[in-house]
């Protein structure tokens, strides 16, 4: 099993950030560069997203559900429920946490486990190491852009 963790200081109230990571809005300006389109149906717990990737991962869509949302603690939790063929993922669950740091900053937390699937698992970390890559770029791109 692959655990990939990271955390980091985003320079925008804890808020900010979790509208970020919660919302469709704050997750399409959160996925761009691998992540083309994304549908949902629903909100917090039980939201379904279809994503269409691109980029490093190649074109498919992956589907997820939100299993865990709790807006107080500012914590979501969700799962692949269909890989789409594209990802190469089997288990995957992920975590995405915010955790204020003052009034003008917050932490980051994002965390993945997963199976890889006919690969190695070095090259399924490094996979996922990217996407969070991304992920967090965007997300300090977008607070940067607003302040």
């Amino acid at each position: 099993m692959v655990v990939n963790e990271r955390a980091s200081i985003i320079d925008a109230p804890a808020a900010r950030v979790w509208e970020l990571v919660s919302t469709a809005e704050g997750q399409r300006l959160a996925g761009r560069g691998f992540v083309g389109e994304m549908t949902f149906t629903g909100a917090g717990l039980g939201m379904v997203r279809r994503m269409r990737t691109q980029g490093h991962l190649g074109d498919g869509v992956v589907v997820e559900r939100c299993d865990h949302f709790d807006a107080t603690e500012m914590e979501m939790r969700y799962r692949i429920v269909d890989t789409g063929g594209i990802v190469p993922f089997a288990d995957y669950r992920g975590v995405a946490k915010v955790i204020p740091a003052g009034d003008r900053a917050s932490v980051l937390l994002l965390r993945s486990t997963f199976i890889p699937v006919d690969m190695g698992e070095d090259e399924a970390r490094r996979l996922s190491e990217m996407n969070f890559a991304l992920f967090f770029d965007n997300v300090k791109a977008v607070v940067a852009e607003a302040a």
